[in-house]
């Protein structure tokens, strides 16, 4: 599953699914992603999804930035249509979001250890 998390600070405050090839995000209500703030465009950027040419069932995911007033941004670096990777920070106006690949956090998960109890009585040891 693919996300938008919405930021204040590090506090994911809105979670948005993407599941369409193009999703409008802007500060009009006809917009996929409404975000009620200032500093974002009526119509500020798309999320794009395409077939990946590299790798058969796979999906690439872009940022395009629609001429907005105050830009768009992956990892603070302005982006007119950038590919996003998994845990890049986009900033649309002054709203911050984290792109979240599910399939690629399962990657970084660490194993959970097994735990034997001792023989000494509270103690446990990891294996």
């Amino acid at each position: 599953m693919i996300m938008l998390l919405q930021l204040d600070g590090d506090v994911v405050i809105n979670k948005f699914t993407i599941s369409a090839k193009k999703t409008l995000i802007g500060r009009r209500v006809e917009c996929d992603i409404t975000i009620d703030d200032i500093s974002v465009s009526g119509e500020h950027a798309t999320l794009e999804v395409e077939d990946s040419v590299e790798y058969t069932g796979e999906f690439n995911y872009y940022i395009h930035d629609l001429g907005s007033t105050n830009g768009s941004f992956v990892n603070e670096v302005e982006a007119k249509r950038q590919r996003l990777k998994h845990n890049d920070t986009i900033r649309i106006g002054w709203i911050n979001f984290k792109f979240y690949d599910e399939s690629k956090e399962q990657d970084t998960l660490e194993k959970t250890s097994k735990i034997k109890k001792s023989w000494i009585p509270g103690v446990f040891l990891g294996k």
